[in-house]
């Protein structure tokens, strides 16, 4: 035997999963709360190229790497970026990459090799580094 209601009632289900499912998925594409856009990212790069390199984080430029070491670059964007490595003297573009930046987690970039990797065996370098 049936309730009075029940119908109302699945239906009041149906509709509030579909509800909670549209607004978990247009929440995707958003950023997350304390990640990304904030500027308390480090970024490690290390190359062996013949000429310094220039490093931009997606439009930004933060600065020169030089040949032969680890450069540190501190208050780096975090979240979602495109890191390009161009010649500092040219405009010859040496390698790029897609890499997700978090706060509080150092990366480096092994230009060479085309490689990001944990930064936190070398985090003590940026301590000792004015950039």
């Amino acid at each position: 035997m049936r309730q009075p209601g029940g119908r109302a009632s699945a239906a009041a289900r149906t509709a509030t999963f579909l509800l909670l499912a549209v607004t978990v998925a247009s929440g995707c594409g958003r950023q997350i709360l304390g990640f990304g856009g904030s500027d308390d990212g480090v970024l490690l790069v290390r190359h062996t190229q013949g000429d310094p390199l220039e490093i931009m984080a997606n439009e930004t430029v933060l600065g020169i790497a030089q040949s032969g070491g680890f450069t540190c670059f501190k208050n780096t964007p975090t979240g979602s970026l495109r890191i390009e490595a161009r010649v500092a003297n040219g405009d010859r573009l040496v390698r790029a990459a897609s890499i997700m930046l978090p706060p509080d987690q150092p990366l480096l970039w092994d230009v060479d090799h085309d490689q990001v990797l944990s930064g936190r065996a070398h985090r003590g370098l940026c301590d000792e580094s004015d950039t």
